[in-house]
Order: C-alpha cells, then structure tokens, then sequence
C-alpha cells in the first residue's frame, strides 16, 4: 500500500513542468524490463526496457514481440519547442512515429499520433499506460477508424526482476 501512495505522489509531481524537462526523472517508475501479455492472445508477448541514456535526459524504450520478430526502440525527451515531452518511435519492419506525451491522473498518455508504416500507409493512435503499484501497468491503444476511436491492444505489463 504504501509502495502505491509513494508512486501514486511520485506521478502527480511528474506532471510539473520540472519533471517534464527531465524524462529520466518522470519514467523514473518504468525503469527496468517488463514483460506482458496481449489481451485475447495469451501466446504474443511483449517485452520492453526501459533505461536512462545520455546523462538521463533520454529514456529509451526497446521492445520486442514474441513470438515473431516485431520490436521497435522508442526515445522519450523533452521537446523545448513544445515544453513538453515526446517521443520517436522506429519499428524494425522500417515504420515510425513522433508525438508527445504527458503524465496525468497516474497515468502515462500519449497524444494522438500518426504510426507511418514503411510503405507510407498512416494509421492515426494514442495510448495510455496506467500504473497499477510499482510492479506492473497496463498498456491500452487505440486506433482511429471512421472517425471513431476503436481499441486496438490491451497490454498487461509485469516488471522482471534484475
């Protein structure tokens, strides 16, 4: 419980702008490897690293989807044109996207984006990853199709031990 209290307060402070000039400081809690399961296909795994780099003021995110060969490497970092923080994405079958994100209510949120894949073909998404104590979160995208916001995965993230 009070694992939970001291993250929960430790997410309301990432929201001031200070943190948001720090990404290492505010995905301080995501720090470290996690694995999780895609909702309604407990076979496809995903596992994600998250580290600080370039003195903490980059976090990167590597993740790999198993079984397969899909993973992609995510920079977190402060825009300054924008004072907020964003990310870029790059997918190893050659796909990207930019965006920003924030922190809000215990919650990672990432803003409406465009996924380029490599054929050029866009696909409009955001997220949200939910902090559920210090040791696990859950991950919800959705697409955007017809004007309308569809969920397209549902993630349940447990941290790995060291």
């Amino acid at each position: 419980m009070m694992r939970a209290l001291l993250l929960a307060l430790a997410l309301s402070v990432c929201a001031t702008s200070a943190y948001a000039e720090d990404p290492g400081r505010t995905f301080a809690p995501l720090i470290g490897c996690w694995r999780g399961a895609f909702e309604g296909n407990a076979e496809m795994r995903d596992t994600r690293c998250f580290e600080r780099v370039f003195n903490g003021r980059y976090v990167r995110d590597t993740h790999n989807v198993r079984p397969g060969s899909y993973g992609g490497q995510t920079m977190y970092f402060f825009d300054v044109q924008a004072q907020t923080l964003a990310f870029t994405y790059y997918a190893s079958d050659g796909a990207m996207s930019t965006g920003h994100a924030r922190v809000e209510r215990g919650a990672f949120v990432f803003d409406e984006h465009a996924y380029v894949g490599a054929d050029g073909q866009t696909m409009r998404m955001r997220a949200r990853w939910t902090l559920d104590g210090a040791d696990r979160f859950v991950a919800t995208t959705e697409v955007e199709r017809d004007g309308a916001w569809q969920p397209w995965a549902r993630i349940t993230y447990r941290r790995q031990p060291r």
